[in-house]
């Protein structure tokens, strides 16, 4: 961060959604600590990121907070009812302290109470029924379907709870989190939280959820605060991380073989480096409470950094041969679901999906070739990487 490198890193630059490594590798390799215009600090390298995400000298920042400070702007000459700060203000990966080590306990005995062995294999089949009569398919459809089936199994969504409905709500909340978010995005973001209330029903899910947090003053908006979130953390993530690991395999003939012939023992192998490789959360933020020193540069407590995990993910120092999946990488200490206090309480989850879903989808959708005549459609997110569209048509 020595102002002397032109290498920078900017999301607006043409292709970036397309492919966003090429910078990244570039930024790891001559300027891993850059500040931007905002003074935020963007670190690349896994010898910056990994510590930071496992140290408790680093907070996550309050989603809700950021939210409430700029309501006056955004909703200024507006009939909208603020609500964007209300929603937010309860999700896990925002919250420190005792409220996220209570609220993160009372989740992971809601989660963990539904059997995700039967439900994700009972996806997996009613997925390819549904599409076994298909003459052509977009992976993206096909992926949105897997998750939602899980996902209204357990939550609990209204009849009136589409596929589409979820789909934009998911999408739009993810979109909250972004960076450079217009004013015109946070209007149809907070307008789509007020519709999203009457998207669940009274549903087992949230019934044990206001029994464990018995004893804790929660409102009707913070029930829905976690609802929201836990459909959006649950829905997003996985959805991108199949679509991409769908894709890249079906594109490859020897990794497709692969999968097919595949064990359990390698199947769950190459669960974790499609998550490595696939890294749908590009990036996330800590701040320090107190005053660091990073590779010599020092920071003063409460400097915002922007870690890139999906950079230290591709780091060359860490794995060998970076961007390409490899089935048998036997080390793998990725970081796609974070590390300490917050590592991803629903990364159990995600590996059972590919983990029980990816032999029989691979299987079913080797008659398909990639349809070269439709390009990928990527989405402008930066946080999240998302693939809108991937067709493959019978062969």
């Amino acid at each position: 961060m020595d102002g002397k490198s032109t290498i920078k890193w900017n999301p607006f630059a043409p292709d970036y959604f397309i492919d966003p490594y090429p910078i990244y590798e570039l930024c790891r390799q001559h300027n891993p600590i850059q500040k931007d215009s905002f003074g935020n600090i963007l670190l690349f390298k896994y010898r910056d990121v990994a510590p930071i995400l496992d140290s408790a000298d680093f907070e996550v920042s309050s989603l809700a907070t950021y939210f409430e400070s700029k309501e006056s702007y955004i909703f200024k000459n507006s009939p909208q009812c603020p609500f964007l700060a209300k929603t937010t203000n309860k999700w896990l990966m925002y919250l420190n302290g005792d409220i996220h080590r209570k609220l993160r306990i009372v989740l992971g005995k809601v989660l963990f109470s539904y059997n995700y062995d039967k439900l994700i294999q009972e996806a997996v089949k009613d997925c390819i029924r549904h599409f076994e009569d298909f003459k052509e398919l977009d992976i993206v459809d096909f992926s949105k379907y897997f998750i939602y089936h899980i996902l209204s199994q357990f939550i609990g969504l209204k009849d009136f709870a589409s596929l589409e409905k979820v789909v934009e709500f998911s999408n739009l909340a993810a979109k909250s989190q972004d960076i450079f978010v217009s004013k015109q995005m946070y209007l149809k973001i907070n307008e789509c939280f007020i519709e999203g209330k009457g998207l669940f029903a009274e549903s087992n899910f949230k019934s044990k959820l206001i029994r464990e947090l018995d004893g804790l003053e929660f409102d009707e908006d913070d029930y829905y605060s976690l609802l929201a979130v836990t459909l959006m953390a649950f829905f997003e993530t996985s959805k991108d991380n199949l679509t991409i690991t769908l894709y890249t395999i079906l594109s490859n003939p020897n990794l497709k073989e692969f999968v097919i012939q595949a064990n359990q023992k390698e199947i769950k192998l190459l669960t974790e480096e499609c998550i490595r490789y696939v890294s749908p959360l590009q990036f996330t933020v800590r701040i320090n409470k107190n005053d660091e020193t990073i590779f010599g540069q020092h920071f003063l407590a409460g400097t915002r950094f922007i870690l890139g995990i999906a950079s230290a993910n591709r780091d060359e120092e860490i794995f060998d041969s970076p961007d390409e999946i490899n089935p048998n990488r036997q080390v793998n200490p990725h970081l796609a679901f974070g590390a300490g206090t917050h590592l991803c309480l629903g990364a159990l989850i995600a590996r059972k999906e590919i983990e029980f879903g990816l032999k029989p989808m691979v299987k079913f959708l080797q008659k398909f070739d990639i349809d070269s005549t439709q390009p990928l459609e990527w989405g402008n997110q930066i946080f999240m990487r998302t693939l809108e569209s991937a067709k493959i048509t019978l062969r």
